[in-house]
């Protein structure tokens, strides 16, 4: 649909460039085998670098801050 064309394209970008420059999938399938083999399982795990600073960044800046830095990095309308 012409409507969603422009935000369609932003995500394919997105997409496709966090693609090429993201974590290892091995660091995922390690972080996996881990939480499936844990005698005490946490309830949320972090894999790679790029997921350990989102979370640290979430644990420290306010919600409206995180929010707008998510909205610009994806390139959402605030």
């Amino acid at each position: 649909m012409p409507l969603y064309a422009a935000g369609r394209r932003n995500y394919d970008d997105l997409l496709e460039k966090n693609l090429s420059s993201g974590d290892d999938p091995a660091v995922v399938a390690k972080v996996i085998v881990a939480a499936a083999t844990d005698r005490n399982p946490k309830l949320r795990r972090t894999a790679g670098t790029t997921a350990r600073i989102i979370n640290a960044v979430y644990n420290v800046a306010p919600a409206r801050i995180f929010d707008r830095v998510i909205r610009r990095f994806n390139r959402m309308p605030n």
